[in-house]
């Protein structure tokens, strides 16, 4: 007589046989890294680039910043130095200037009405005669 023990079987802790992946499985994997890494490059790039633009900026606006209160202290300077009151102060006292008493002033004459008016160019013969090279010159010019 025999005696048969059934015995389960447990299938569980192996792993299923799998077939290796194919070459072109890798190939498309590679491609798709490299696309990965590029953008994930790109975008840092552009985020670093982003970075550098908000520096200039910023050094931009303080030289801006710097240039408008140059123009003010200017704008102030030359008020100050425009003043009448202040350029007749230093007129009389550093300059030793006066004010011009009236037999000083001289007034031009005025130009009359036919002395304003335009006058055309007149074209006038020499009375004596030309040296002998102003009269080949003068043969060259057309009359």
């Amino acid at each position: 007589m025999e005696i048969y023990y059934i015995k389960p079987i447990q299938n569980s802790r192996r792993a299923p046989i799998t077939s290796p992946p194919e070459p072109q499985q890798y190939l498309w994997m590679a491609v798709w890294t490299v696309i990965l890494f590029g953008a994930a490059f790109w975008l840092a790039w552009q985020r670093f680039q982003s970075v550098q633009e908000g520096y200039r900026l910023e050094l931009l606006q303080q030289e801006k910043q710097q240039i408008l209160e140059a123009n003010r202290k200017l704008g102030l300077e030359e008020a100050a130095l425009g003043d009448p009151m202040r350029v007749e102060t230093i007129a009389r006292n550093e300059l030793g200037m006066t004010t011009l008493s009236p037999h000083q002033i001289f007034l031009g004459e005025t130009p009359t009405r036919a002395a304003a008016e335009p006058v055309l160019a007149e074209v006038r013969r020499p009375a004596e005669p030309l040296p002998a090279q102003a009269k080949k010159v003068a043969l060259a010019v057309p009359q």
